[in-house]
């Protein structure tokens, strides 16, 4: 049996088993990382930890985000990665006949982060390996990275253009 939460990207409905989730946040900006690779849009900093945001949309060939609604925290090889979905559906579980594999036909360097196809309700859903979300070149750069380092950069920026403003005020 599989547990399988529901996200959306511009209206499409894809999946990803529970176990390869960190946790589920309200959406927030990016902070951008001039250096990242194509495809990280930058970090976020959710309960004092600072996370790469890896743009979903494009990897999954859905577009730009129309809503940007909330933040998926995923398990991935080189760590945690959070990916900014237009909404999150329910949690559901799918077994037997209703877990398909990816038809082997259809795999490609491009659909290489389906790991399997799940049925909903007569309808099939792309169910994501979170460790297959990243390119290689993603993986090594995030290696390289102390987000520790970046943190405390983006609050001496916070705390420098707070020191500004107030100076503008008196």
């Amino acid at each position: 049996m599989k547990e399988i939460i529901v996200f959306f990207l511009n209206g499409k409905k894809y999946g990803v088993e529970i176990s390869g989730m960190q946790s589920l946040e309200s959406y927030q900006d990016a902070s951008p990382l001039p250096e990242a690779p194509e495809g990280i849009l930058g970090t976020v900093e959710i309960r004092g930890e600072i996370f790469p945001v890896l743009d979903i949309h494009a990897k999954l060939g859905a577009g730009a985000s129309v809503e940007r609604k909330k933040i998926l925290l995923f398990r991935a090889g080189a760590g945690i990665i959070a990916c900014v979905v237009d909404g999150v559906g329910k949690v559901f579980r799918a077994e037997g006949d209703n877990v398909q594999s990816f038809p082997k036909i259809a795999t490609s360097e491009d659909t290489d982060f389906v790991d399997f196809v799940v049925r909903m309700d007569q309808e099939l859903i792309v169910v994501v390996k979170p460790d297959a979300l990243l390119t290689k070149k993603q993986e090594e750069w995030l290696r390289t990275i102390n987000f520790s380092e970046i943190k405390e950069k983006q609050e001496k920026e916070k705390q420098e253009k707070e020191e500004q403003e107030e100076e503008e005020e008196e």
